[in-house]
């Protein structure tokens, strides 16, 4: 009888591998297919046509969308990229639509969205050699949701001075961009606070056609008299991603111990660190919330640099185990590694009841990669020769 649950527990094991390799092979697939946008590229071109007009039109906008894409992508590394001539540009995308089309003698002007293919974009950066982000920066909506503490406001009808904090900001230099919503009766009929709260993507997709935005970004805030306390998701789906907020930064050398509990919990204990600081702009005073919207802009690109921006360095490999109390908590795990940059490949080696052993590929150090883990919630540390991942 042992035997032959011993035997059961391996078939179990080698399915699930299969299983989760299949659905990483698919997620590849998918990927190959997929368009990188540029939305409303503006074109007023005149010519002694209308229809030589429209093609000098179509080559402009080409070249203004790839040169937003690049610096998307790119950043201050953008001027280093070489740029494509117009036959090489013109093989590189998918898709071209227009809108607010005007067609006169000899004039054409529009509103074109371009559809880049990714696999020739990352081809191109890779051959120039600077480093890039793995896609470029999406725009997201933002609904800021108020805890009041007797219940959520979202709209301004119920007062959300959270609201009014977004919509007044006008920090500059953040690389996601994030757009505040006017709160009119539109927005008021397409969502609410329950919907924001609760992950409604079809009213959030709604809200995203309305703003043109690739995402949903529901900021919860609450004023307590310990300072602000906000929690990010974002929501590129029906299942939204935690942001971290307020996670502090474990320097090189930090005393970490880890320890495993009866129940198979895993418990860090970090020895205090002078001095040090949250992400974001640190310690949100109470009703700071001009304060709390840079915070969660800086979380933000926090959060999307480590996710999509790989490190320089060789590749380096360790094995590391994941404590898990079922398979679902192992697969929103394996979702999380699947996220940041600097990881190449998580293999999962064995699954067993409470926990998987999983291979790691990634990029630069050992603190780049423990940086990449804590900004997308997971934590890295040691317990005696083995490496333990939990979520933070």
């Amino acid at each position: 009888m042992r035997d032959l649950k011993a035997r059961c527990k391996t078939v179990f094991v080698v399915v699930s591998v299969v299983l989760l390799a299949l659905v990483a092979w698919s997620g590849d697939a998918d990927a190959a297919g997929q368009t990188f946008t540029i939305r409303d590229v503006a074109v007023d071109e005149t010519a002694g046509d209308a229809q030589a007009a429209r093609e000098i039109a179509l080559r402009s906008a080409e070249v203004t969308a790839w040169n937003r894409l690049i610096q998307s992508m790119a950043g201050v590394n953008a001027a280093q990229v070489a740029q494509p001539d117009s036959q090489t540009l013109q093989t590189m995308v998918q898709s071209l639509e227009f809108a607010d089309e005007r067609i006169t003698t000899g004039r054409y002007q529009a509103l074109v969205t371009v559809r880049f293919r990714s696999d020739a974009v990352l081809g191109w950066l890779e051959t120039s050699g600077v480093a890039h982000a793995a896609a470029p920066t999406p725009t997201l909506v933002v609904l800021p949701v108020l805890d009041t503490g007797e219940g959520n406001v979202l709209w301004l009808e119920g007062g959300n001075p959270w609201l009014t904090a977004w919509q007044q900001y006008r920090g500059g230099g953040h690389i996601v961009p994030v757009v505040a919503p006017v709160a009119d009766l539109d927005d008021l009929l397409t969502i609410d606070q329950s919907g924001a709260v609760n992950g409604d993507w079809p009213s959030m997709q709604t809200l995203m056609g309305r703003y043109r935005a690739d995402g949903v970004l529901v900021a919860t805030a609450r004023s307590t008299p310990e300072g602000m306390e906000q929690t990010l998701i974002w929501f590129d789906g029906p299942q939204g991603t935690p942001i971290p907020v307020g996670v502090p930064d474990l320097p090189a050398g930090t005393d970490e111990m880890a320890s495993v509990s009866e129940e198979g919990s895993v418990v860090v204990s970090t020895a205090p660190v002078t001095g040090s600081g949250d992400v974001g702009s640190g310690t949100v005073a109470a009703g700071d919330y001009a304060g709390a919207v840079e915070q969660a802009r800086t979380s933000l690109d926090q959060f999307w640099t480590a996710e999509t921006t790989a490190p320089s360095g060789p590749e380096a490999v360790m094995v590391a185990e994941v404590p898990i109390r079922n398979l679902a908590e192992w697969v929103r795990i394996r979702n999380l590694l699947a996220r940041p940059a600097v990881l190449s490949q998580s293999l999962p080696l064995v699954i067993g009841v409470d926990h998987v052993r999983v291979l790691l590929r990634y990029f630069g150090t050992l603190e780049q990669l423990r940086t990449g883990l804590r900004q997308v919630g997971l934590n890295l540390t040691a317990q005696g020769d083995s490496w333990i991942i939990i979520p933070l």
